[in-house]
């Protein structure tokens, strides 16, 4: 038996002992190590996105506990995370090799009925497995995940080696966009947060300046910091008026990428239409998870200053409910060994 945090139903959790995953053909038992709390998870649990009986969580890291038959290659004690998403290979998007808008997707802790990482073990498929290195901690494995997020949405948005950039957010996927834009190239980075402890991580990892929105113009401060505005901005928070902040923070033909979820904007087209922004989109990863991956193996990004505090199974619903209210906390990790 394992102990693991159970959906009861919208906004409700219970930490209960339930049956170990057993590794199966082609399968893996996990030890969860640590498993990060997604801004996803955060708005998804109290609305009941998750059915009864549920176990959420698929940013992770852990050791092999169990290995299934016909799996090669791996063995007891192997340090590893997993890409979370399992595809069919057979539809129509993943002929296209766009395979995270697989028609018949799953991904573990989120849907298709994949029991994620909240727990103190969890079964994968083998095939979903990367395998960490010695140079990545286990704090750092269990944030590959959303490092990869803001990676693909960095290559979306067609920045180019001297764009200035404005980042909207410094939340987690805001600094790995902070950290990847600045690997990409960016001559500067202008980092938009109101909340101090976020802002001071922002200036860690390198931001060059940064603005809070509650007592200056951002569209009007960064003109003046680049003249015509920011080539690129990202949107990494689900603020209210961010998505018109950041077409105002743009020079004209400027692009902005949205990465944050949950977003409810009251925008004016004609702004887009007169200064020709290009507004985007970006979901997930396709092969940016490996990327990411190898990436910290370089320790060309770090979670320093990103990871605000770790917690037993027992503190997730709290912090679940805690982290839907404005919070000054950027990365919060569930340690399912943890006592408390």
């Amino acid at each position: 038996m394992m102990k693991a945090a159970i959906v009861k139903g919208p906004g409700l959790l219970s930490v209960e002992e339930v049956p170990t995953p057993k590794a199966g053909p082609g399968g893996v038992v996990i030890k969860v190590r640590y498993c990060g709390i997604c801004g996803s998870d955060v708005r998804m649990f109290p609305e009941g996105f998750f059915p009864p009986g549920f176990i959420m969580g698929h940013e992770f890291s852990g050791e092999i506990f169990g290995v299934g038959p016909g799996v090669e290659g791996w063995a007891m004690g192997d340090r590893v995370t997993a890409m979370p998403a399992l595809t069919c290979g057979t539809c129509h998007y993943c002929r296209l090799g766009e395979t995270h808008h697989c028609q018949n997707l799953k991904i573990l802790g989120m849907h298709g009925g994949l029991q994620g990482a909240f727990a103190e073990y969890v079964g994968v498929n083998a095939s979903m497995l990367r395998r960490l290195p010695d140079a990545v901690t286990d704090e750092e494995g269990a944030n590959i995940e959303p490092c990869a997020v803001s990676l693909r949405a960095v290559r979306r948005s067609g920045m180019r080696v001297g764009d200035s950039v404005a980042i909207f957010g410094a939340g987690s996927i805001g600094l790995f966009v902070l950290q990847c834009a600045r690997l990409a190239g960016a001559s500067a980075v202008y980092v938009i947060e109101p909340v101090e402890s976020r802002a001071k991580a922002a200036t860690l990892l390198g931001a060059d300046r940064i603005l809070d929105p509650s007592k200056a113009d951002v569209s009007s401060e960064i003109a003046g910091l680049t003249l015509y505005g920011a080539d690129v901005a990202f949107v990494c928070t689900a603020a209210p008026p961010v998505l018109e902040q950041a077409v105002g923070s743009v020079r004209p033909q400027g692009r902005v990428m949205v990465v944050g979820g949950g977003m409810t904007a009251t925008v004016m087209p004609e702004h887009w239409m007169w200064k020709e922004v290009e507004v985007g989109g970006s979901f997930a990863y396709i092969d940016e998870f490996d990327m990411a991956l190898a990436l910290f193996k370089r320790r060309s990004v770090r979670v320093e200053g990103m990871i605000s505090r770790v917690i037993p199974l027992e503190g997730l619903g709290q912090a679940l409910m805690g982290l839907a209210k404005p919070s000054d906390q950027i990365k919060v990790l569930v340690q399912p060994g943890q006592t408390g």
